[in-house]
């Protein structure tokens, strides 16, 4: 926990870099096209409990933390989807969690992945805050994506980048890419160092 505000300078620079890869009519226009594409998601949250669960699906996490670096490293940006992935930095199969496999059930909460079947929850998106969290994070209209760069603001590398809400508790793959569990609503893991208001959008 110490060390937290060193990461927090340290991404952030890194995020803001980002910020000026895109032109900002380039960027609108991906934005545009990804809020149009985002299906709904009628899912219902049944998660597992089951530790071979857990094990197999922090294994594909991993995988996915490492196909992400290998994207920026490529593209100096972060991808739109979690599907921009494959084929080349990962197989369709990797983004399968073992719950899905054995039920298919996915995601129950935020914008699913428009491009293929997909487990895993991914919070960087250029999409709209979905309704369900802005019940629970009051703010003006943001993109998902703008709403956690301005999240790590305050918690810095740990902001999940990727998450799989089909386990109980919920597994996060970090910015960093460390995996960590945490309740449906992560920020609650730090309101030893923010308060819960200070992570809605503004």
């Amino acid at each position: 926990m110490r060390n937290r505000g060193v990461r927090v300078l340290s991404v952030a620079g890194l995020v803001g870099s980002i910020l000026f890869v895109i032109p900002p009519i380039e960027q609108g226009l991906a934005e545009e096209a990804a809020l149009k594409t985002a299906p709904p998601n009628t899912n219902v949250y049944q998660p597992s409990t089951d530790q071979v669960d857990v094990d197999g699906c922090t294994h594909k996490l991993e995988k996915i933390a490492r196909a992400i670096d290998a994207y920026r490293k490529e593209h100096k940006d972060l991808p739109n989807w979690i599907s921009d992935l494959v084929p080349k930095y990962l197989a369709a199969t990797d983004l399968i969690c073992p719950v899905t496999a054995k039920t298919g059930r996915l995601s129950p909460f935020g914008a699913l992945d428009p491009n293929m079947k997909c487990s895993y929850l991914y919070e960087f998106p250029p999409t709209a805050i979905t309704e369900a969290v802005k019940q629970a994070f009051p703010g003006p209209l943001k993109t998902t994506r703008e709403w956690k760069r301005q999240e790590m603001g305050i918690v810095g590398s740990e902001v999940p980048i990727v998450r799989c809400l089909l386990h109980d508790p919920v597994l996060n793959l970090s910015f960093g890419g460390s995996v960590y569990t945490s309740g449906l609503i992560w920020e609650e893991n730090f309101l030893d160092v923010a308060k819960k208001e200070d992570f809605n959008p503004h």
